[in-house]
């Protein structure tokens, strides 16, 4: 694992996975788990498609880049696994990732992807937190996001 690598941690599914950097906005990935370990809510998109969403992820450090000096991807057209990044107002993030598909032609900044390994997992995490936005269940996920250990 190492440096290359942070932890997604679901403590209330006992799911984690592994998140590794993309060819491109790198700087961007080691940004991210500079600002590690933080932790937020889970949250679903109910629109756009199949994709984890967190809101108000909170870091430490303000995000240093325009939107328009990185790579950005069409939401609908990435692989599954892929991360997008925005910033708010303040120090706090967002970020989605995709679980299956997604119908939204939008385009986000990408910087990481979950590992191959751990797809299959992430898809169970995605249609768990689905299940409770869409039902009548009052559950609460956490996220946690840590530095990958060794």
């Amino acid at each position: 694992m190492g440096e290359s690598q942070f932890i997604m941690r679901f403590p209330e599914l006992q799911k984690e996975l592994r998140v590794g950097p993309i060819e491109h906005n790198q700087a961007v990935f080691r940004w991210f788990v500079d600002n590690l370990p933080t932790r937020a809510l889970a949250g679903h998109t109910v629109v756009a498609g199949f994709s984890l969403f967190v809101i108000n992820i909170p870091v430490r450090n303000p995000f240093p880049w325009k939107e328009s000096d990185l790579v950005i991807e069409d939401i609908s057209k990435m692989p599954i696994g892929r991360c997008t990044f925005f910033m708010t107002a303040g120090k706090v993030a967002n970020v989605s990732c995709k679980c299956g598909e997604v119908t939204e032609p939008m385009s986000y900044i990408t910087w990481a992807d979950v590992v191959e390994e751990d797809k299959p997992a992430l898809y169970e995490v995605g249609r768990a937190i689905w299940k409770i936005f869409m039902g009548n269940k009052k559950d609460i996920v956490h996220i946690e996001f840590v530095k990958a250990e060794g």
